[in-house]
């Protein structure tokens, strides 16, 4: 198995992953606002749903840790089943109900952690010997968010918000056949490096009280990056106010949604040509002062042509973060505990978006959209120093 093949499997998993998350959070104000949710309520039903995966992810990331035997492949195919069921709930019963807002908060549920096991999958590849390029495979995922977006603005633009549950379940098909292909890799790269499987099996997981102990400024930096995501998300999960407040529609919304991401692709794709005069960390603070300087753009942002062009601030922000902080948790954190690493680290951006979702949907409803954004930014610039402030002083590897 070449390196370029690996790549391709897990580019399927990481765009299935992406097009599922445009799905459910990007296209989440139009579904739910479709069949008559209030900002609030929507902010209330995104907020449980991240709960959901932030507490489901740990959990699952331990248990892969404790049970060297429990395939990843395992633990997705289990959540796309789920999610699945729920689809189908969405789809034939779209109404401004409790079931409806239960489903969708389970959706999200299941959802969600599947990217914190596809970058364990990463990790356990690399520890293999198989590496794949990760940067790329990222940023094929975010090229799939930009299709799915664009393609998603048209049709519900023309065809209403009932389509979207239809767009879940043929992302859900994809995921299976890529989380197919990876798991075979991965049989046959532990296959073929025993020593390493062993290794790591022979090493006991810590709790989560223990991990926090042994890892203090890794979480401290995680802390950070919660109230960062608190920021970023609200703006994604509330971005159809944004659009409609400077004149723009559903469709307007798609394509700015398109372009955000596609202004990420040429930093992940390129993250392993990155300057080598700065280090991982060194590049992972400075992607934290530009969340704190696209939020503020966001919100001066007067028209569609200059909120486009603050979209670009995307790139040196989210993106690069996204890129680096798998690698940065590796080399920071115990092999051990790599699973619950890699889920911890998605899941505070998860917790963000419960804090963004409770406060952005009641903001939004009573303070508008300019005092909200601006709050936000006020948000970011603290997350920022906190964040930053985790990874000082810089740590050496501990495996």
């Amino acid at each position: 198995m070449t390196q370029k093949e690996r790549t391709f499997h897990y580019t399927l998993i990481t765009g299935g992953f992406w097009m599922a998350f445009c799905v459910i959070t990007a296209y989440a104000a139009v579904y739910l606002q479709g069949i008559g949710c209030s900002n609030s309520e929507l902010g209330l039903i995104l907020a449980l749903g991240n709960v959901g995966g932030a507490l489901l992810s740990p959990v699952l990331g331990a248990a892969i840790d404790r049970n060297r035997k429990l395939r990843h492949a395992q633990v997705v195919n289990a959540l796309l089943l789920v999610q699945a069921a729920l689809l189908a709930v969405l789809l034939v019963r779209p109404r401004h109900d409790v079931l409806t807002a239960a489903c969708y908060v389970l959706y999200m549920t299941a959802l969600l952690p599947v990217n914190a096991v596809n970058l364990d999958m990463d990790v356990r590849l690399q520890r293999a010997g198989a590496a794949l390029d990760f940067g790329f495979a990222r940023s094929m995922g975010s090229m799939s968010f930009v299709v799915l977006s664009t393609l998603l603005g048209i049709l519900t633009a023309q065809w209403g918000y009932g389509m979207l549950p239809y767009a879940g379940m043929a992302v859900i098909v994809f995921q299976f056949i890529g989380n197919r292909l990876i798991d075979r890799d991965i049989r046959l790269a532990e296959a073929n490096a025993p020593e390493n499987s062993a290794a790591a099996a022979g090493e006991r997981s810590s709790s989560l009280v223990s991990f926090v102990r042994e890892n203090r400024m890794f979480c401290l930096m995680l802390f950070g990056t919660i109230i960062l995501f608190t920021a970023h998300n609200m703006d994604g999960n509330f971005l159809i106010n944004e659009i409609r407040s400077l004149g723009g529609d559903t469709a307007m919304m798609g394509y700015v949604a398109a372009f955000t991401a596609i202004v990420e692709v040429p930093v992940m794709m390129l993250s392993s040509k990155l300057p080598k005069r700065w280090s991982t960390v060194m590049y992972i603070r400075l992607s934290f002062v530009f969340f704190a300087l696209k939020m503020l753009a966001y919100a001066l942002a007067p028209s569609i042509p200059l909120f486009f062009a603050a979209r670009l601030l995307q790139a040196p922000s989210y993106a690069l973060y996204t890129v680096l902080i798998v690698g940065y948790a590796d080399s920071v954190v115990a092999q051990k505990d790599s699973a619950k690493a890699q889920s911890l680290a998605f899941s505070m951006t998860t917790v963000g978006s419960v804090l963004a979702s409770l406060l952005g949907g009641a903001m939004f409803d009573t303070a508008g959209v300019r005092v909200t954004m601006l709050t936000a930014a006020g948000i970011a610039f603290v997350g920022m120093a906190v964040a930053m402030a985790g990874t000082f002083p810089e740590k050496k590897s501990r495996k």
